[in-house]
């Protein structure tokens, strides 16, 4: 998730306010997110929301902490020659309900997910595992997956190349165990609410109360309890940015990621405050299927794609809303490893070259006139109103009207904005039908492919309808090179597809900013997989 960020699965877009308060005599402490976690079924939600939630709650065979990694419920691993094969070794533990955790779990887990049947399919980012993808498209039976039980206590996981990014996948959350015996037990309804499904990680469920609180006690029998510091974690819905940051001004949270850019230069030069790389990147995308066959027509050429993006300022845009971010005309964010042992953006820019930084007013009209002219249309008056949907909120409310008069006063062209909760939200993003959405993208693991695997039609997040043979085939084959820097020109290829062919709109990377209390120590922010983690938090008197 992403991690949809993430997304996951992690964006601005999609990211809650985040903080922290110390209460009970620091046996507690209490997040606020600005949006519910959409399930704690690990193959479902990808965001950063629910990736915090689930890091909570959930281990898998690595553990990532403070962007390092460390042992999980593998207290070790070997890695063959060839990169090919890991062999896990499982320390003992135990589930919530007192059931050990087995190698056999990750096994069930794994070919559940690429079984199971959602709209909200998170199966492709398993695909480096032998015979992964296959299973998934229904071409081979699930017993041939690469994951082989030795023992309860050895795993032994073969991949279809040596993918450089393995290490931090195993910690992400898609790959976190789940009980097969209680998804059986309840169905669609499984990691719903509390009591539905059983915990491996540092903290239990106790309660749900959707759209208010869940409230999560110390796992005392998890095998790193010692350095698990609060009695209970807290996550609550605090959806107003100002009810945050009154709060945090009050004493009553001592870490808060700043919900509002307009808050910001109120606590820039203050003792705490602090910028942190997000990781992610906001586009808008386009769905060929459309949400008629006329709207389709459009939002799957590629003169209209073009004519939407050069209307956009995204240096005036960034700056109006989101002044901790960067534009961007990219799909890989310049934060990520290139594998070379440098940054992506250390040798890889594509400013201004696919699409422009700053508006274009003229050449936004003219692509709308070639596309006009291959569609048949002979004036802006006659196209038809494409309905564009972006999560709730009035910050989100905010940009898409930006969008819409943008489009309206340059091009004449008119959307309806949709605003849908979050949930629903990600339901009419996997199930269509839409015309335009405004999303973006967090990394899962800290590799390049992250923000490029996504938009293989053969995978679970492409839900737009694009499909391109010869980006498929480019993903397959760069996975199976071992020369790094080709790979990283595939990788560039890659890109220029998608900004040259693809219905996505880059827009912005995202940056975030926190302000904490001194009080406050090992309260970590990462780039990849889940945003926030509080697991180790502790406040000093």
């Amino acid at each position: 998730m992403k991690k949809l960020l993430s997304m996951l699965i992690v964006t601005v877009l999609l990211a809650g306010l985040l903080s922290v308060s110390l209460a009970e005599e620091g046996s507690s402490i209490r997040v606020g997110l600005g949006s519910e976690p959409i399930s704690m079924d690990p193959h479902i939600g990808n965001d950063s929301n629910t990736s915090t939630a689930l890091l909570l709650a959930f281990e898998g065979l690595l553990n990532a902490k403070n962007g390092k990694i460390e042992p999980g419920m593998a207290e070790s691993y070997e890695v063959s020659a060839d990169g090919l094969t890991y062999t896990f070794h499982l320390r003992d533990a135990k589930w919530s309900d007192g059931v050990p955790v087995t190698a056999k779990d990750f096994s069930d887990t794994w070919a559940r997910m690429l079984t199971r049947k959602d709209a909200m399919d998170l199966a492709y980012l398993i695909f480096p595992i032998k015979n992964a993808e296959a299973i998934n498209k229904g071409e081979m039976d699930v017993s041939e997956l690469g994951v082989k039980v030795v023992d309860d206590k050895t795993l032994e996981v073969t991949l279809s190349s040596p993918f450089p990014f393995m290490v931090t996948l195993f910690t992400s959350s898609p790959m976190y165990p789940i009980r097969m015996d209680l998804v059986e037990q309840h169905g669609n309804a499984y990691g719903n609410d509390a009591g539905t499904f059983a915990s491996n990680g540092p903290y239990l469920m106790q309660e749900w109360a959707h759209n208010d609180k869940m409230v999560f006690v110390k796992n005392a029998d998890y095998w790193d309890a010692n350095s698990i510091t609060f009695d209970t974690v807290e996550i609550i819905t605090i959806t107003d940015p100002n009810t945050m940051k009154n709060m945090f001004d009050n004493g009553d949270l001592l870490w808060m990621d700043i919900p509002s850019p307009d808050m910001m230069p109120s606590y820039e030069g203050t003792p705490g405050f602090s910028h942190y790389n997000a990781g992610g990147v906001q586009f808008i995308a386009l769905s060929h299927k459309g949400t008629s066959e006329e709207t389709a027509k459009f939002t799957s050429n590629r003169n209209f794609i073009m004519a939407l993006s050069s209307s956009i300022d995204r240096e005036g845009l960034v700056k109006a809303m989101y002044p901790q971010n960067a534009p961007f005309t990219g799909v890989i964010n310049p934060v990520i490893s290139d594998e070379l042992g440098g940054k992506w953006g250390d040798s890889h820019d594509v400013t201004d070259k696919y699409h422009k930084v700053k508006a274009d007013p003229e050449a936004a009209k003219e692509y709308l006139a070639k596309a006009m002219q291959e569609l048949g249309y002979a004036s802006a008056e006659d196209l038809p109103v494409f309905d564009f949907f972006t999560t709730a909120g009035d910050l989100q409310r905010t940009l898409a009207e930006y969008f819409q008069n943008i489009w309206s006063q340059t091009l004449g062209v008119k959307v309806s904005v949709r605003q849908l909760e979050f949930t629903q939200y990600w339901e009419n993003l996997y199930n269509q039908p839409y015309d335009i959405v405004r999303t973006g993208w967090g990394p899962d693991y800290d590799d390049p492919f992250t923000y490029l695997d996504m938009w293989n039609s053969n995978g679970g997040w492409n839900k737009t309808g694009w499909v391109d043979e010869e980006y498929n085939q480019l993903m397959l084959d760069a996975n199976k090179e071992q020369d790094f820097a080709k790979r990283n020109e595939m990788f560039v290829k890659a890109e220029e597809i998608l900004l040259t062919r693809a219905p996505i709109i880059p827009l912005y990377v995202s940056r975030g900013a926190y302000v904490i209390s001194p009080q406050v120590e090992d309260l970590y922010v990462n780039t990849f997989g889940a945003r926030f983690d509080f697991r180790y938090a502790k406040v000093t008197k």
